[in-house]
């Protein structure tokens, strides 16, 4: 570990130690917005957040969703506006399907994406399609809110708008065409403005 000092890295460092895991997103974007630390010292906040999220994960720990009864791992799930991380403004019916819109809650005020459109069969069909070139080829790419990728939550992977990662898929050969989504399910009017725009974050 590197030797670091300063009283706002050990204040950061005691509040990662005592705090419940949902609430480390937030404290994330708190210190790397803090500009009285340092970008080692930001650093070494990560990778103790980091540890903190495997040991957690290492023993299993499940979220039982209320409402379901069923397991999940945090924090990712619709039904629980994905570990808090998101705020549901409302629904929106598009291309003959059920989108939930929702919006960062304000420990992700700083993300360039303001507004997702979520719809779990067609994040399903993105991800055993997409897996391979998603970046940080994380698993279930397509169920995290964009605010999630490159934080605590998905520190491998980072943002990528949904028609380049496609056109990377067709491009190495992951997927013959644009017209192979219609074959396994999206409707063809999403898959023709997928062409064009990055569909998901503007219907």
């Amino acid at each position: 570990m590197t030797n670091m000092s300063g009283d706002r890295f050990n204040y950061y460092l005691k509040v990662i130690m005592n705090s419940r895991i949902e609430d480390l997103p937030e404290i994330s974007e708190q210190f790397e917005n803090d500009i009285t630390i340092s970008s080692a010292e930001a650093q070494e906040l990560e990778r103790v957040i980091d540890k903190h999220l495997s040991l957690f994960n290492r023993f299993g720990a499940k979220v039982v969703n209320a409402a379901t009864g069923a397991e999940e791992t945090p924090p990712r799930s619709d039904i629980d506006n994905f570990g808090n991380t998101s705020i549901q403004l409302d629904s929106q019916e598009a291309y003959g399907l059920d989108w939930k819109v929702y919006v960062p809650n304000p420990g992700f005020a700083n993300s360039p994406v303001k507004k997702w459109y979520y719809n779990r069969k067609v994040a399903s069909i993105l991800n055993e399609l997409l897996t391979d070139v998603v970046p940080g080829r994380l698993k279930d790419y397509f169920d995290y809110p964009p605010w999630l990728l490159g934080t605590v939550h998905a520190p491998s992977t980072i943002f990528m708008p949904i028609n380049e990662i496609i056109n990377l898929a067709i491009g190495r050969g992951i997927i013959p065409d644009w017209d192979y989504l219609v074959a396994r399910g999206l409707p063809k009017a999403l898959v023709d403005v997928l062409r064009t725009e990055n569909i998901g974050y503007n219907l």
